[in-house]
C-alpha cells in the first residue's frame, strides 16, 4: 500500500520485502539516533517477530525516494488496504519502542497514519526522539538505566549517599549468603536447565500475583528461547547470567543485548533466598563484570521504584497514549481515553480510590492478553482474570 501526502509517501510493507537498502537505512538511523541506542530497535528484533507473528507490519515512510523512517507494528489489514488498532511490534514483550529515523526527522505523523490507513495506534513504552507524537502522550514513566561505559568504579562514585548505605545493605546480605555456600557467578550461561528455571519462577511468580501470564503462549516464550540459543556471537541474542549460593541456584537475569547495551529483561530468584535479596546481589556482580562482557549500559527498563531508584543515572523516560486517526479504531480509542482520564480523576475524588483506576487497568490489561493470545476463547478467558485481579 502506497500513499503520498506533502510530499512524503507511506508504504506498509512486509518486512520480508525490505530491500537490502532499506535495511541498510534502519541500521544507520539506529546508529546515528542516542535515542535509539536500545536493542529493541534492532532490524533483527523486528525480524524474529515477523517470524514468530502472523501480523507484523512495517510502515515505512519516504521523502524523495528515500526512506526517512520505519515503524514496525502488528495489526491485522482488511482487504482493502485499513487497519483498525495498531500496536508496537511485539507487545507486551517489547520494553521500548518507536519510530525508527534520523534524531532531526521532522512530519506530520497523524496525516502519515492516516494516509497509510491506521485507525489507531496505541503506545505504553515510546521513545520519542523527534517530538513527532507530542499531544498524544497521556503520561511519562522514568526508566532505569545506568551508563558504566567509564567503569564500575567510576560509575559507582558518582552514585549518592542512599546508594552507598544501599550498597553497605548488600555487603551485610553477601556475608549472609555466603555462610549457605561460596556464591559463584555464571555469565553467558548456556545451561538449558537455567533457562528452565527462569521460566518457571517467572510463571509461578505470574500466577502468585495473579497477573496474565505473558509467557504462557508459544511466540512469546520462543522468543527468549530463540534470542538465547543465537549466543555470543549473534548481533542481537538474549544473555542470561546466574548466580548460585554453593550448589543453590539464587538469581538468574536473561537480557536482551546487542553487544553494548545489556537490557535486563527476565529477572528472577529462588523464592526461598528472598531475604538476601539475589536478584540484588547478581545486578551488582553484573555491574563489575560489564566491562568484560563488553556492556557499557545496563538498562533495567521503565520505572525507578524500590531497589531501582538506586541506580537510576540517566535521564531517559517513556510515553503512553495513543493517536486515533479514523473509524472505529478511533471512535473507540477516545472513548476509551475519556472513560480513564475521568476513571482516574473524577471518580478518585468521588473517594471510590482503586475502584476509579479499574477502566485504565482492565483495558491496558487487556490490550496486554490480546496482543499474546489471539483466539477468543484464550481472552475471553484471560479478561474475567484480568477484572478479577483489577
Amino acid at each position: 500500500m502506497v500513499k503520498v501526502v506533502d510530499g512524503i509517501k507511506t508504504n506498509i510493507i512486509a518486512v520480508k520485502d525490505l530491500t537490502t537498502q532499506q535495511v541498510a537505512a534502519w541500521k544507520k538511523f539506529r546508529d546515528t539516533n542516542a535515542a535509539l541506542y536500545s536493542p529493541y530497535f534492532h532490524f533483527a528484533y523486528t525480524q524474529l517477530l515477523d517470524r514468530l507473528c502472523n501480523n507484523v507490519h512495517v510502515l515505512m515512510v519516504e521523502r524523495n525516494e528515500n526512506p526517512v523512517a520505519f515503524l514496525p507494528f502488528q495489526a491485522k489489514i482488511n482487504s482493502v488496504g485499513k487497519i483498525g488498532f495498531a500496536r508496537p511490534v511485539g507487545t507486551p514483550m517489547t520494553d521500548y519502542h518507536g519510530l525508527i529515523c534520523a534524531p532531526d526527522t521532522q512530519f506530520d505523523l497523524y496525516a502519515v497514519f492516516k494516509q497509510a490507513g491506521l485507525g489507531a495506534f496505541h503506545f505504553s513504552l515510546l521513545i520519542d526522539s523527534g517530538d513527532m507524537f507530542a499531544g498524544t502522550v497521556q503520561s511519562n514513566s522514568p526508566c532505569t538505566v545506568m551508563d558504566i561505559s567509564q567503569g564500575a568504579d567510576s560509575w559507582r562514585a558518582a552514585r549518592n549517599g542512599s546508594y552507598r548505605r544501599h550498597l553497605k545493605s548488600n555487603r551485610r546480605r553477601v556475608r549472609k549468603a555466603e555462610a549457605l555456600g561460596p556464591r559463584r557467578f555464571e555469565f553467558n550461561t548456556t545451561d538449558t536447565s537455567v533457562f528452565e528455571h527462569l521460566m518457571a519462577w517467572k510463571r509461578a511468580k505470574f500466577a502468585e500475583s495473579g497477573k496474565y501470564d505473558v509467557l504462557g503462549v508459544n511466540w512469546t516464550s520462543a522468543l527468549l528461547k530463540t534470542l538465547w540459543a543465537q549466543g555470543r556471537d549473534a548481533e542481537l541474542r538474549a544473555d542470561m547470567h546466574c548466580m548460585y549460593f554453593g550448589d543453590q541456584l539464587a538469581a538468574i537475569d536473561l537480557g536482551l543485548s546487542d553487544g553494548v547495551t545489556f537490557h535486563s529483561w527476565m529477572v528472577a530468584y529462588n523464592d526461598e533466598l528472598y531475604n538476601l535479596a539475589p536478584g540484588i546481589q547478581l545486578l551488582e556482580a553484573l555491574i563489575d563484570e560489564a566491562a568484560n562482557l563488553g556492556y557499557s549500559r545496563i538498562d533495567l527498563g521503565e520505572g525507578i521504584d524500590g531497589y531501582k531508584r538506586h541506580y537510576a543515572s540517566e535521564d531517559i523516560s517513556v510515553g503512553s497514549g495513543f493517536i486515533a486517526v479514523s473509524g472505529h479504531a478511533a471512535a473507540l480509542s477516545k472513548l476509551y481515553g475519556g472513560f480513564e482520564n475521568f476513571g482516574e480523576s473524577k471518580l478518585e475524588k468521588l473517594k471510590l480510590g482503586k475502584l476509579g483506576r479499574l477502566p485504565g487497568k482492565v483495558r491496558r490489561r487487556y490490550s496486554q492478553i490480546s496482543a499474546c493470545d489471539a483466539t477468543l476463547s484464550g481472552r475471553s478467558k484471560a479478561l474475567m482474570q484480568a477484572v478479577k485481579g483489577g
